[in-house]
């Protein structure tokens, strides 16, 4: 914590908080309460197998068809590039469609 004789930060939540963890995609979720944090977890549990032999839950895919066209752009200034995938909304409210969004 200390750089040439100084404090470089003054928690743990500063050198890797949510503010730091979610723009560089490390951390995918951030909860307010407990409750809401369970909630996420048993969530992502719904898609990891039951046990090491067994296969993970498959769900039928439906209303993303295969020939959709993907409106978001990348535009000439910086941007985040998950906008590619999951789309994006437009300065007046619009949606753009991404790679995985439906």
């Amino acid at each position: 914590n200390k750089l040439l004789g100084r404090s470089v930060y003054s928690s743990q939540d500063q050198l890797g908080g949510p503010q730091v963890m979610v723009p560089n995609g490390v951390t995918h979720q951030v909860v307010s309460d407990d409750q809401e944090g369970m909630t996420a977890i048993l969530d992502w549990l719904s898609y990891v197998p039951k046990d090491v032999s067994s296969i993970p839950p498959i769900c039928q895919l439906s209303g993303d068809d295969w020939d959709r066209d993907v409106e978001f752009a990348p535009p000439k200034q910086p941007y985040d590039p998950r906008d590619f995938l999951r789309g994006t909304m437009t300065a007046d409210g619009s949606r753009l469609r991404g790679f995985f969004d439906t």
